[in-house]
């Protein structure tokens, strides 16, 4: 068996592991208040119309996003089923409210 095949079996039952990844404790802390804070009060996708004009925000509490747009009002009720669908998944936490 040559060195080349004998390094091949010795290595396929090998895994490979990512590296190890330090955050500090700050960072880990930031973290933790992001997703409880995004989790405490409800969160709403709203669309209105201003002057023939649609617009998207998001509303949390007593918060709100600047508004999105100008769009169609097709357009806007897309960003708005789009808009739910992440924050369902991801949450609140990495939105800007006013």
């Amino acid at each position: 068996m040559s060195s080349v095949q004998q390094e091949v079996s010795v290595t396929s039952g090998l895994r490979t592991v990512a590296p190890a990844q330090y955050y500090s404790k700050v960072v880990k802390f930031i973290d933790e208040v992001a997703k409880e804070a995004a989790n405490d009060a409800p969160t709403s996708v709203e669309i209105f119309s201003d002057s023939g004009h649609w617009y998207c925000r998001v509303r949390r509490g007593g918060e709100k996003t600047r508004p999105m747009g100008p769009y169609t009002k097709q357009h806007a009720e897309r960003i708005q089923e789009a808009r739910s669908m992440l924050i369902a998944e991801r949450g609140t936490s990495r939105i800007m409210f006013e």
